[in-house]
């Protein structure tokens, strides 16, 4: 055992006898060993349950209902860890029913979340989302950024339960601004492992082990040994979809060694059935059939049954708490009553036909509380319809509110950077006509007018295929295509630009690997990313083509001895932010070329990726799908 756990059930054993209400001491040293079991019932819940049960005892020999709360609460999210819902549900709604409506706001929103939380793992829905909104609002109203913090760490979850992933990874995004605010590595850790989780459902295997990366060593940094569990499945599971057996297996042993120290059933059954899979595919049956074999010795463990039913139970027992003392009212009244009755038989016709009249009455009251419950209930079910298409809405309107700035910066540079070549044409033509030029002038101009009309002119059908992307008007039609021969075409149409910087361009692939790609698409990325490589080489330098396969992919890479790129501008061109600078002799461009080439990119299955240094030259890879 820890030392500091030590200390503490040392602490908890010095408690003298019950008393009927603690001293002020008593108080502070109860509510820092809470404190402390709080926070670690995700490493050693067990632990936590023992901390949290003997100062609930203490908590209720001496009337204190603060104490008494948070030792429930404390005793909720332990249970929650070990993956015991119905105690976590339990304990939950014990400590709501004492921070409900009191001047422990924080407490009672943390009850809410971790209802909210267990109703998730539980797959009530409807539930956890009605937790939710009373939290959100609870924050909101007293302005608790940490309570607003975690209702939206919850929210990502049940937006990721739901299928809903591009508004969980919203929600997820904003509580990771809030965390990083207030320096919460533990909560930031548990979000990176979200994103870790939805990107594996969408199947972007590579991002989400870059995320899990980052999880694993934040959960190892704060000694979350549940999360910790947790990101070492996801590795597996990673793993084990890019086709790297012994990593998985690796990750999915050290899982299920976390997971068993907690107890963790849930973990342990994905983590063993994970496990039967690799094995099974690695052509090991007997391996695979024992860990199937564990698996389900765990899944007998599990408590499941009636799950619904427990939280509606256990709602009813809350609700029911909260009209005892109404109901020993009314107990004493009715006492009173047949007292009154006895001394006054004369009484006794006129009360019957009183009690008649009553019941009757509350039979109507009782048939009009069930239609306005079933009504209030729909309603309900709307109003959350409503409210997750609303968030919806809001984060499109986001989106389309950077596309709309974006469009008009586009086309601040793009009118700009047409008008120039358009009047000096036009401006020349004028002289010609006017036969202020002679002929032979015209003539020595013209290389450069029509250098300009070929900027102008790859301008034009950039911002066409941009437009036509943005409106989806371009459809992406994939074909088997020889990835060599599309360079060498798209090489060779920029031969003229190259020599006029004495640049060589160079396609070095040899094998004739097949792509899945859509040909006109496929050229457009070809030329403004060569194009772009001639743009900032300086004279006499050269570039270089060339691909190669990994796994299922084709890499295709561009490579430049240019000026390279800082840091900062990479991140850019890689980001949402648009991007645009001079060539190495001064020549202008509109940023609209890396735009379409990420944007066809994404439609063709692939990835776009940047290596440079200022100064050294740029490398551009990009990834498309092998033709099988």
């Amino acid at each position: 055992m820890q030392p500091f756990l030590r200390n503490l059930l040392v602490a908890l054993c010095t408690v003298s006898s019950p008393v009927l209400a603690f001293d002020q001491s008593d108080s502070t040293r109860l509510s820092n060993i809470l404190n402390q079991a709080a926070n670690i019932y995700l490493s050693y819940p067990d632990s936590a349950i023992t901390l949290a049960n003997s100062i609930a005892t203490e908590s209720m020999s001496g009337n204190h209902k603060y104490l008494l709360g948070h030792s429930y609460f404390v005793l909720s999210k332990a249970n929650w860890a070990k993956a015991n819902y119905r105690l976590s549900i339990e304990y939950g709604f014990k400590a709501l029913k004492i921070f409900e409506n009191s001047s422990y706001t924080h407490l009672w929103g943390q009850s809410l979340l971790s209802l909210a939380r267990t109703s998730l793992e539980l797959r009530d829905f409807t539930q956890a989302n009605d937790f939710l909104k009373r939290s959100r609002q609870l924050a909101i109203t007293h302005d608790d950024n940490k309570l607003l913090a975690d209702t939206y760490r919850e929210r990502s979850m049940l937006l990721s339960e739901t299928q809903l992933y591009d508004s969980s990874l919203y929600f997820i995004d904003i509580g990771l601004l809030l965390y990083k605010g207030m320096h919460d590595t533990l909560n930031t850790s548990i979000l990176y492992s979200r994103k870790v989780k939805i990107y594996h459902l969408l199947g972007n295997y590579k991002k989400s082990t870059t995320y899990n990366r980052l999880a694993l060593h934040l959960d190892s940094v704060v000694g979350n040994k549940r999360a910790l569990g947790i990101s070492f499945l996801y590795a597996a599971q990673n793993a084990n979809e890019l086709h790297q057996s012994d990593s998985a297996i690796f990750f999915a042993k050290k899982s299920i060694e976390l997971s068993g120290s907690l107890k963790n059933l849930s973990g342990l059954i994905k983590a063993h059935t994970l496990l039967a899979d690799i094995y099974s595919k690695t052509n090991k049956p007997d391996l695979a059939v024992h860990q199937l074999k564990l698996a389900n010795q765990y899944k007998d463990s599990l408590y499941n049954s009636e799950k619904n039913a427990q939280i509606q139970e256990m709602k009813s027992l809350y609700e029911l708490g909260t009209k005892d003392k109404t109901i020993e009212e009314l107990g004493q009244k009715n006492t009173l009553q047949q007292q009154l009755i006895s001394n006054q038989r004369w009484l006794t016709v006129l009360l019957a036909a009183g009690i008649i009249l009553l019941m009757g009455f509350i039979m109507v009251l009782s048939r009009l509380r069930s239609i306005q419950t079933k009504t209030n209930q729909t309603l309900e079910e709307k109003n959350q319809a409503i409210e997750l298409q609303r968030e919806e809405m809001q984060a499109q309107a986001e989106y389309l509110h950077y596309l709309n700035q974006l469009k008009s910066k586009l086309f601040s540079v793009i009118s700009h950077d047409l008008r120039g070549p358009i009047a000096t044409l036009q401006s020349l033509l004028d002289l010609v006509t006017s036969k202020i030029m002679t002929q032979e002038e015209f003539l020595s101009v013209s290389d450069k007018v029509k250098g300009n009309l070929n900027v102008t002119q790859r301008t034009l059908d950039n911002l066409l295929n941009w437009s036509l992307s943005q409106m989806e008007g371009i459809r992406t039609e994939k074909k088997a295509l020889n990835i060599k021969v599309c360079i060498d075409e798209a090489s060779k149409l920029l031969t003229d630009i190259a020599e006029q910087k004495r640049i060589y361009i160079a396609n070095t692939t040899e094998e004739a690997i097949k792509v899945w790609a859509d040909p006109n698409q496929l050229q457009l990325i070809l030329r403004n990313l060569i194009h772009n490589a001639v743009k900032f080489s300086k004279a006499e330098g050269h570039v270089e083509i060339f691909a190669s396969t990994s796994n299922n992919y084709c890499s295709v890479t561009v490579k430049d001895s240019g000026i390279g790129m800082t840091e900062e501008e990479v991140n850019m061109i890689l980001g949402q932010e648009h991007f645009t600078k001079r060539g190495t002799q001064q020549e202008k461009g509109t940023g609209l070329g890396l735009l379409l080439c990420k944007e066809f990119i994404k439609h063709n299955g692939g990835e776009l990726s940047i290596k440079s240094k200022q100064g050294h030259g740029t490398e551009i890879s990009f990834t498309l799908a092998l033709a099988l």
